[in-house]
């Protein structure tokens, strides 16, 4: 095996550590992406719209199977008695009590904790 010739030391890296500089790194990831996306293959104007509308299908089948399910659960509890929804009330409740205009009701107290 051949040895490694330790004289050569990296220029790009700094004394501290072992990394690149800061800006050398950005630098480095902005070209690579760049590279990266040169290599990506775009679809064509009719398999984006197909892919699209495969979406936009299974959204709303998804939609609709958790409304039915939703439905159907809501009905077989309240069949059962397991869900009731609160019955609705007819007369508004009284805010003020003792008609006095605070809308606040103080109730006496007993000064006498002894009960004497």
């Amino acid at each position: 095996m051949a040895k490694k010739d330790s004289s050569k030391s990296r220029s790009n890296k700094s004394a501290k550590g072992g990394k690149k500089p800061f800006f050398t790194r950005i630098k480095n990831f902005f070209s690579n992406l760049f590279a990266e996306l040169k290599r990506v293959v775009w679809p064509d104007k009719k398999k984006l719209k197909q892919n699209t509308g495969t979406v936009l299908v299974i959204i709303i089948a998804a939609a609709i199977m958790i409304w039915v399910f939703d439905t159907l659960l809501n009905v077989i509890l309240t069949s059962t008695g397991f869900y009731a929804p609160a019955p609705e009330v007819s007369e508004p409740v009284a805010t003020d009590p003792d008609g006095d205009g605070t809308g606040v009701t103080v109730e006496p107290t007993d000064t006498d904790p002894a009960g004497d």
